[in-house]
């Protein structure tokens, strides 16, 4: 059987492997090279902890000799990392490689559901073992912690700024880029979505499910604002407040006994963990992506950001016979409102061009342009 160059190369299982190792290893090179670089993005270490780190550090640091002091009098005047150094560094690059890499799948249509699957895996290997990238700050860090601090100490944080425009300004180019083609937890959730697994939800209400997830957007806002004099006392002098004091004052947020990223730090010893996560896989297994459509504010602003952003899944109306085949074979439950012209309810688009490649009479593209 004869098979065409672009369909070998997208199907064989040989170049698929080569691909997925390669990009496995440059992966796990990169630590190496941030390490040699000065780039710390891919240190193990989480955030939370690094006040508490630098104030013990500081307490008990004392210089002895003169060229030490002169090397710490150094460090404590050079400048603090900004919003576009935290961009610059390997973790970021790193996002905007694999949205980069899934806009020019998408626009020469090589994705099938092995491509896809791939894709995932990588997208998880990378960002979401909290080994080759730390998870956090995690993504939900970007929205959540940005207005905190914006609204409690006057500025924006540079690390939570960084997150926050590295997700939204491509989605605001091509419909969730990040969520789509970078998202540890959205690819988790779909590769368990992956699994053959019956019964399965696909056409569920995606009103009731985005009722929800703007709910607890509005909760969260509204908590702060109740809360918000308590927290500005603490962000005066975070680096002193007892870390069990900083714990219970932020269990204002709706969202931190539901946020999973955090379930991304494996910590498989807690039994909260395992209760959570087999929540997550057994829902993944059912509905696509239910995390992302019912809870997740990047989800829920992003979804706002959809409807001017001009990448995006489109349907050509001369060539679709409406054989409803991009229905049946697509994971999510997008592509069915999109064929009726729902446009204004449509559930989340993730750019994942499943559909594209069901669609024997190239109706289904995505675009920039009409």
């Amino acid at each position: 059987m004869s098979l065409s160059r672009s369909t070998f190369l997208i199907k064989s299982p040989l170049v698929l492997s080569l691909f997925f190792a390669f990009a496995f290893c440059l992966a796990i090179s990169m630590p190496v090279l941030a390490t040699e670089t000065g780039d710390t993005s891919a240190s193990p270490s989480h955030s939370h902890d690094s006040v508490q780190v630098q104030s013990v550090s500081d307490s008990v640091a004392q210089p002895s000799t003169l060229a030490e002091q002169h090397q710490e009098e150094t460090t404590e005047k050079s400048a603090p990392l900004g919003t576009l150094d935290f961009l610059m560094t390997s973790k970021y690059l790193a996002w905007f490689g694999m949205m980069v890499v899934g806009v020019v799948l998408l626009l020469l249509k090589r994705i099938n559901r092995w491509v896809r699957l791939g894709m995932m895996l990588v997208a998880f290997v990378l960002f979401g073992l909290d080994y080759i990238f730390m998870v956090h700050p995690s993504p939900m860090c970007g929205v959540t912690k940005l207005f905190t601090f914006w609204f409690t100490r006057g500025t924006a944080v540079p690390v939570f700024l960084a997150i926050f425009l590295a997700i939204f300004v491509p989605s605001l180019l091509g419909r969730k880029l990040f969520c789509g083609w970078v998202c540890p937890l959205g690819a988790f959730q779909e590769l368990i979505n992956k699994i053959p697994f019956k019964p399965r939800w696909k056409q569920f209400n995606f009103g009731m499910f985005n009722a929800v997830r703007f709910a607890l957007l509005a909760m969260f806002f509204l908590t702060f604002f109740d809360v918000k004099s308590y927290l500005s006392y603490f962000a005066q002098d975070v680096g002193n407040v007892p870390p069990d004091l900083l714990t219970a004052y932020s269990a204002y947020s709706v969202y931190d006994p539901i946020n999973y990223f955090e379930q991304l730090h494996w910590g498989v010893s807690d039994v909260r963990w395992w209760i959570m996560m087999i929540i997550l896989v057994v829902a993944s297994l059912a509905l696509y992506r239910p995390f992302c459509y019912s809870i997740c504010p990047i989800g829920a602003i992003s979804w706002l950001g959809e409807k001017i952003a001009p990448g995006r899944v489109r349907i050509d109306r001369k060539l679709c016979n409406d054989c409803q085949v991009c229905v049946i074979k697509s994971p999510c439950p997008t592509i069915k409102p999109l064929l009726e012209g729902k446009n204004l309810t449509l559930p989340d688009c993730t750019s994942c061009g499943e559909c594209i490649g069901t669609c024997n009479r190239k109706a289904i593209t995505f675009g920039f342009r009409r």
